[in-house]
């Protein structure tokens, strides 16, 4: 079995979410709180962006293709191969955590191709949104102007947010695979590494059996397993900074939805600020709740698979 090695501390502290104001049961966001929000968003895309959740050794290991999740190379078997295959049941242990490592690349791509279209969706309504609201007041001049196009650009950002989280979702979906990949590159290295130690010392151990009747296998079998035990405590620590960085990605997304709490809280209240002012004989800004609400649950409900 795998020794496990400490587990390397979290590195990551997620941006702060601009939280609503205290003591009210309704948000009442001031005119650049949603924007605050937004830009929050952001600075947690750019940290999933430049992987600043890696935890340990693994920022400096070889990039991998997320294809290598489902890599079925053996390692172990070049010791069938240096006709010493009688030693693979000893240190198999060495290529039991490959089994849980691998994947399917192409149901991460898939998820992660969900968010993404979901994201561009939503980035472009805020678009429109943005554009109609400049379209609307265009020749329109005083307060009722000012308001008008500050409450259509605040529900553009509103809308831009949910955006900029799903498009968080899918770059996070994506590098998580990657980092799974790179991890199953570098252990297949590590047991690649570990059989080029042993099969010099079993292959001389194993001609010379004959002149020793069998007191050589007897000396190098130990050595070859102590090597194993080596290389399988490097292992547990790849397999320790994996979950490390994975804990730290969570917290990433996871700040991302927080502040996507926020942000539909402020733009509910916009909205119902706008229907208020219809009633009253003001024109509100033409949002429907509808378009927003898909990309918004889905993002609620499936989160970081």
């Amino acid at each position: 079995m795998v020794t496990t090695l400490p587990r390397p501390e979290s590195a990551v502290t997620p941006p702060a979410a601009v939280a609503a104001p205290p003591g009210a049961d309704t948000p009442s966001p001031d005119a650049g709180q949603i924007a605050a929000l937004l830009a929050e968003l952001r600075s947690v895309s750019a940290a999933v962006d430049n992987k600043e959740w890696l935890s340990g050794g693994l920022a400096g290991d070889p990039d991998a293709p997320l294809g290598a999740m489902s890599s079925t190379e053996r390692p172990l078997s070049a010791l069938d191969s240096a006709g010493v295959g009688f030693l693979t049941p000893m240190i198999s242990f060495l290529e039991e955590p490959l089994g849980r490592l691998r994947g399917d690349p192409d149901s991460v791509s898939s998820g992660a191709g969900e968010f993404d279209s979901a994201g561009r969706d939503a980035t472009s309504l805020a678009e429109e949104y943005r554009s109609t609201a400049a379209a609307e007041t265009s020749e329109w001049s005083g307060q009722s102007a000012s308001d008008y196009l500050k409450t259509g650009t605040e529900l553009a950002d509103g809308i831009l947010s949910i955006g900029e989280t799903a498009l968080t979702s899918s770059k996070a979906m994506i590098a998580a695979g990657e980092v799974v990949a790179k991890v199953v590159t570098a252990v297949t290295q590590l047991i690649a590494e570990a059989v080029a130690k042993i099969t010099p010392i079993i292959t001389q151990a194993l001609a010379a059996a004959p002149a020793t009747f069998g007191q050589s296998l007897a000396v190098a079998i130990p050595q070859c397993v102590q090597i194993a035990v080596e290389y399988g405590g490097k292992i547990a620590g790849k397999l320790a900074e994996l979950l490390a960085s994975g804990e730290n990605l969570i917290k990433l997304v996871e700040a991302a939805l927080g502040v996507l709490k926020v942000v539909k809280e402020a733009v509910s209240f916009i909205g119902e600020q706008a229907q208020a002012g219809a009633s009253s004989g003001d024109k509100p800004v033409g949002v429907d709740k509808s378009d927003m609400s898909d990309t918004s649950d889905k993002i609620d409900s499936e989160g970081l698979a």
